[in-house]
């Protein structure tokens, strides 16, 4: 596959060339007064060779593990969709779409949204998987996280058309009314109000009138999952992943998940570290210069990510403190058939600066490096990190998680100067949340059809 110099990071594509926010919203307006229905909600789900489009993901990925990847996959359908990205990004790129352009997270589904810890020990909640971000399509992210939903009710055992579908029209409601509702703050508010979980409550009393706004079953979801989450932090991840050892303490070995690297790679993975040091803030800079590496391993995690090269660092400074770090690589964002490579910045450094900008407040140690082959970003491991457990929902958690992320998602596009043209947009036809529920069903099919087409590939490979 070739790879294309120019890429969809350009964020001059979101400079809205000083118009108001009345103009915006008349001028998305305009563009959804020309939409049909069919255009947004259709799609014919067919039966397709998904093996070229998953090939060239595939072949940017550590060999090694893509027995793992494919494993994880094939648990169900909402597994497989997780890890497929790009085959989504294909038939989207090959849709309709209103032309309107936002820094998107590129995959955000269900799954991708989570606690973690900012830099002033806060719990927050919101989007973190970024690896896809990019200037794009709003829809791609509001598409994707519509089918998801979708997904998880089917596997939940759910009433698709009875219960599900009419609550996602509502969702869609949730997402304009998160915009409009963030429009109306001030600027600087807008920016710098972290999600924690009092702000996202107020949100949600602004937008829906109601301080009622949560059923009971979510809120004890959230409570449990709160407690989880504060529990893990470095210190955990020191108790969980190490063991003392000749004296010394390092990572515990537990391969094929777990495996610690090779000389070469480690004094690769140390060097890169040293130019991590280098970029990174000037606090941080201080505050981890009394740090050593005492050991690096290989880690998998996820389900898309598996396969690509990630690795933990053990730190430790002379008083015995000790630090992990998660270094992750970057792959290049898949478009139009096509891989898309900055000759003036690394995919690392990309990545970290479309996560400051989506997610509320970031992780204080995120930041990137590059070695002569590849390109990694580095943030802190199992930071007051924690997800809702999706097989945990019950119908009336499932509402409200899913509006919960359908909330966050905009207050992420909003950071875009373009999103008054998303409001205008969403307002100018009676029939738009119908039009995107319809579009999530249709390509429900397709991911059912592609799942099928997956398990039978596998089954015939090791036949």
């Amino acid at each position: 596959m070739q790879k294309k110099n120019t890429i969809p990071y350009e964020f001059d594509q979101v400079d809205i060339m000083n118009k108001n926010y009345h103009e915006l919203t008349n001028a998305g307006n305009r563009i959804g007064i020309d939409a049909t229905f069919e255009k947004i909600a259709g799609f014919d789900a067919k039966k397709r060779d998904i093996k070229k489009i998953m090939n060239v993901r595939n072949s940017l990925l550590y060999k090694k593990l893509l027995h793992l990847k494919k494993e994880r996959m094939s648990k169900s359908d909402f597994a497989f969709y997780r890890g497929t990205v790009d085959i989504m990004n294909y038939d989207l790129d090959n849709h309709y779409t209103s032309g309107i352009k936002a820094l998107i997270g590129g995959d955000a589904h269900l799954g991708n949204f989570g606690y973690y810890g900012s830099a002033e020990a806060q719990l927050l909640f919101d989007m973190n998987d970024f690896d896809e971000s990019h200037v794009g399509h709003w829809e791609y992210d509001v598409k994707r996280l519509l089918v998801s939903a979708l997904l998880v009710a089917k596997q939940q055992g759910f009433d698709i058309e009875k219960d599900v579908n009419p609550y996602l029209e509502k969702v869609m409601n949730t997402y304009l009314n998160s915009l409009t509702h963030l429009m109306n703050l001030s600027a600087t508010k807008r920016f710098i109000m972290p999600n924690t979980l009092p702000n996202i409550a107020s949100t949600f009393d602004a937008i829906h009138d109601d301080r009622d706004a949560f059923n009971d079953s979510y809120l004890k979801l959230v409570n449990k999952t709160v407690q989880k989450a504060l529990r893990s932090n470095s210190d955990y991840a020191v108790q969980k992943y190490t063991e003392i050892k000749d004296g010394k303490r390092q990572f515990i070995e537990n391969s094929p998940v777990t495996k610690h690297v090779g000389d070469k790679t480690y004094s690769r993975l140390a060097k890169g570290y040293n130019h991590y040091l280098k970029h990174t803030r000037s606090d941080v800079h201080q505050f981890l210069a009394k740090f050593s590496i005492v050991d690096i391993v290989r880690h998998s995690v996820g389900v898309g990510s598996v396969g690509t090269l990630c690795y933990l660092i053990l730190l430790e400074d002379p008083n015995g403190n000790y630090i992990v770090l998660q270094v992750k690589q970057a792959l290049p964002i898949y478009e139009n058939e096509e891989l898309y490579n900055d000759k003036h910045r690394s995919t690392g450094e990309e990545i970290v600066e479309c996560q400051r900008i989506l997610q509320s407040s970031s992780d204080v140690f995120l930041g990137y490096f590059n070695t002569k082959k590849y390109s990694f970003y580095v943030r802190q491991f199992k930071d007051m990190k924690g997800s809702i457990k999706l097989d945990k929902l019950d119908l009336a958690a499932f509402c409200d998680y899913v509006s919960v992320c359908m909330s966050l998602l905009a207050r992420a596009h909003s950071q875009s100067q373009t999103f008054p043209m998303i409001i205008g947009y969403l307002q100018s036809q009676t029939w738009m949340n119908k039009a995107f529920v319809g579009f999530a069903n249709n390509y429900l099919k397709q991911v059912e059809i592609d799942y099928a087409t997956f398990i039978k590939g596998e089954k015939d490979g090791h036949d």
